[in-house]
């Protein structure tokens, strides 16, 4: 299939979506303090004079988030017995069998199982999708 080949999904100079995706907030932002003749270290600056003032309440924690971010939770590493070679319907028994165990949690477990379901997917829209280009070699089809 040629990458370079353009179709009805293709942008052009005079094809381009309805609705774009427009600015970000911070652009938004920055501009915003550009036309207040404002600069993003006076921003800083002043961040950090609020979070030393003890009347406020606001400018420290907003500081302390920007230095220290809280990390981001992540779901702790799950060893059970699983199988990889085996079919997607025992691969998913294997985890409910976990889950039901106490090994995994009944939210990872979903994790995985909708996981397994995407993986039937995939396998699923590439085979058709061989088979959809070998129906149509063999008919002489040429989608170039």
């Amino acid at each position: 299939m040629n990458s370079k080949k353009k179709n009805e999904t293709t942008f052009t100079e005079d094809k381009q979506p309805l609705k774009r995706r427009g600015k970000s907030e911070r652009t938004k932002i920055l501009e915003a303090m550009e036309r207040s003749q404002k600069t993003e270290e006076g921003f800083y600056n002043l961040l950090v004079e609020r979070a030393f003032n003890p009347e406020d309440q606001f400018g420290f924690g907003e500081m302390l988030k920007r230095i220290s971010p809280i990390p981001k939770q992540v779901a702790p590493n799950i060893n059970f017995e699983f199988d990889g070679l085996l079919k997607p319907h025992a691969q998913a028994a294997q985890v409910i069998k976990g889950a039901a165990d106490g090994v995994i949690p009944p939210d990872i477990a979903n994790t995985f199982i909708q996981s397994i379901k995407a993986m039937i997917d995939i396998e699923e829209h590439t085979d058709l999708k061989a088979r959809i280009e070998e129906i149509e070699k063999s008919l002489g089809i040429n989608n170039e």
